[in-house]
């Protein structure tokens, strides 16, 4: 809410006790009803809950929170990442997410710790990191890559396909016992492969969305996924698929898919030409559009570069010099994409690199 001038909030868990303004985690006025609406927003909360005295302490909020779930009958709201536009509101009921983190406990016998490397505010964190610990009963250690990792036997390490690949290269051997779980994106077979080889003891690879939760879990080396008890696959016209759950309600399934019996699947590629880039969907397209409006530009070509970064190819208009030009790109990037958006690399030409059909191919 302050954008740059963010506050300086204690990194420790926050005591029930602790006040929310000027004495504690110094939040003025202003913010502390940006906080409200956004508590009311994810915990599906409103006024009629609140003290009559508005809140003073943490524990007055975790108290607020408590009140509208008392019923069993709680609902959550996570953001898709807005990289199109708004973040859109996705609600789920408590209940849905909580079947879901049980039927994944039994699948990780032997755990002693969640080791998170993922937000806790997203859906897979929250699943993850915050649901599946306290069924298992096992404590949460938040870790940060580029720091120790400190892994000791039965941990269960939670992140993203791109943590994965730094750990692949900054981790020499895992200890015994440890579990990895990825998600968020594709998890890369020969990544996999180096992984296991390094000695982790298994590798689960979750496949679902903001809109529906956790959709199907392999374990590596395993090809195909294996649907969550909740789901149920509909035809949709010709060797198209929907998503149902056991309450009768029906989901558009974020990728094409091939289904293999009844409850195994493997995806083939997004619907909606989203990729991932730090365990964020991204849109080339969209990225694509906002390069193409600045002056200078002829046209531009996006696509996903090998190290899963954004890369760009840029036919300039000859009114400026490429130097001038990519100056000019450079500042609209800064001003009007996000940091994942970006492209990391930009070649410039006389035309997009197109294949002998005319289709547009891959530039190195």
């Amino acid at each position: 809410m302050r954008e740059r001038d963010r506050p300086n909030l204690p990194p420790e868990t926050w005591p029930e006790a602790m006040p929310i303004g000027d004495d504690g985690l110094g939040l003025d006025s202003l913010e502390q009803l940006g906080a409200l609406g956004a508590l009311a927003e994810t915990f599906g909360l409103d006024d009629r809950l609140l003290a009559p005295e508005p809140p003073r302490t943490v524990g007055d909020w975790v108290a607020w929170i408590m009140s509208g779930h008392e019923d069993g009958r709680g609902e959550l709201t996570v953001m898709t990442s807005g990289s199109t536009g708004r973040p859109r509101p996705c609600v789920h009921a408590v209940a849905d997410l909580l079947a879901e983190a049980r039927f994944l406990a039994t699948q990780l016998d032997g755990r002693r710790r969640v080791v998170s490397l993922v937000p806790g505010h997203h859906l897979y964190g929250i699943v993850w990191t915050a649901l599946l610990p306290v069924l298992l009963d096992v404590p949460v250690v938040a870790r940060l890559m580029g720091g120790p990792l400190k892994l000791v036997p039965g941990d269960l390490v939670v992140a993203v396909p791109d943590q994965w690949h730094a750990m692949r290269r900054l981790v020499r051997s895992f200890p015994e016992d440890v579990v990895g779980c990825s998600s968020a994106g594709p998890l890369d077979d020969v990544l996999a492969e180096e992984l296991l080889a390094s000695g982790l003891s298994h590798l689960l690879d979750i496949y679902g969305s903001s809109e529906t939760g956790g959709i199907a879990i392999r374990r590596l080396p395993a090809a195909a996924y294996d649907l969550l008890p909740r789901w149920r696959l509909l035809p949709e016209g010709d060797e198209d698929w929907r998503l149902g759950d056991v309450g009768g309600n029906s989901y558009d399934l974020p990728d094409h898919v091939e289904v293999i019996g009844e409850r195994r699947l493997r995806p083939l590629g997004r619907r909606d030409g989203a990729v991932q880039v730090g365990g964020r969907n991204i849109w080339p397209g969209h990225v694509a559009d906002t390069l193409r409006q600045i002056d200078g530009v002829t046209d531009v070509a996006v696509r996903q570069h090998a190290n899963g970064r954004l890369k760009a190819f840029i036919v300039p208009d000859g009114s400026l010099e490429v130097a001038d030009l990519a100056v000019r790109i450079d500042r609209v990037c800064g001003d009007r994409l996000s940091p994942l958006e970006r492209p990391r690399s930009i070649r410039f030409g006389n035309a997009l690199p197109r294949n002998m059909m005319g289709k547009l191919e891959d530039w190195v």
